[in-house]
């Protein structure tokens, strides 16, 4: 019987030690891709137009909770010339899942902007794509779905 349970716990510590490199490694791109996450809402609420050009893919999709999408540029040039004005946003429940070169982020956010000078205030969800690239990990496709009360 002692030998059986010696048998278990080597084999589970072996096994252990097989997988602790691949957390590691998928805990570490999970706490980059959040790091990620807060420039990406620093940036927006400081209109920095600069930093969001550094995390958006140039081929990002942009899907809005009122379902127009928007590409990189006009994104930018929304934010740039002042349509839309990030005034706050609180975000909880943020999940990371790593597949590789990709990572998904989803989240609950409530965010109030102005957009054409009228004040929207957004209780929704959100799902990031992040790729890496060369250059570091891009957001390729943003999605926001409000939660109706």
């Amino acid at each position: 019987m002692n030998r059986i349970l010696l048998s278990v716990a080597v084999m589970t510590a072996a096994l252990l030690l097989a997988f602790a490199p691949e957390t590691r490694a998928a805990n570490k791109v999970e706490d980059g891709i959040l790091q990620l996450e807060q420039q990406w809402e620093d940036a927006l609420t400081k209109s920095d137009v600069d930093a969001l050009a550094k995390l958006y893919d140039d081929k990002i999709i942009y899907t809005h909770s009122s379902g127009k999408v928007d590409t990189k540029a006009s994104y930018i040039n929304a934010i740039k010339s002042g349509a839309t004005q990030y005034q706050s946003m609180k975000r909880d429940d943020i999940k990371v899942e790593v597949y590789g070169q990709a990572a998904i982020v989803s989240c609950h956010w409530d965010v109030h902007v102005l957009s054409q000078g009228n004040k929207i205030d957004i209780n929704a969800r959100y799902l990031h794509v992040y790729v890496q690239q060369k250059d570091g990990w891009k957001m390729v496709a943003h999605e926001s779905t409000r939660i109706t009360p």
